[in-house]
């Protein structure tokens, strides 16, 4: 049986979420990748990040550093993918919009959203009848 795959998934969160950005108008505060610093301060590509600011071609330098895009991918697939069972769904397109979902809304409004559209009653907790009911979905 075919399953959704993470990497078409985040290659399209990934073009919505941008690159570096310290925008002190924005209430996330310093981002990269739609990772927030004020959200999430003990994400490991902090540390790489602050490391890199010395670097002249700061922030661009940060896009060529595998180490930080494999802690990017990392944290979207521990974070997201995995709780809302994306593995698991059989339909790419079904996946890809939880997944995006909890990416911008939290992850259990997303699955109280798949839920209620199941028929469920409203948990935010992925269940074993909630994929059942998700891959009987056209």
């Amino acid at each position: 049986m075919i399953m959704a795959d993470f990497k078409k998934a985040i290659t399209k969160v990934l073009k919505s979420e941008g690159g570096y950005a310290n925008d002190p108008d924005d209430l996330g505060g310093e981002t990269y990748k739609g990772i927030s610093r004020k959200n999430w301060p003990e994400w490991e590509g902090w540390k790489i990040v602050d490391r890199e600011k010395k670097n002249k071609n700061f922030p661009k330098s940060l896009d060529s550093l595998v180490f930080l895009i494999d802690e990017v991918l990392k944290f979207y697939k521990v974070n997201f993918w995995d709780k809302v069972w994306g593995d698991k769904i059989n339909k790419q397109l079904v996946a890809e919009m939880l997944f995006d979902s909890a990416v911008n809304e939290g992850v259990s409004p997303a699955i109280k959203r798949a839920e209620e559209v199941a028929g469920l009653p409203k948990t935010g907790k992925m269940s074993n009848e909630l994929l059942i009911k998700i891959n009987s979905m056209v």
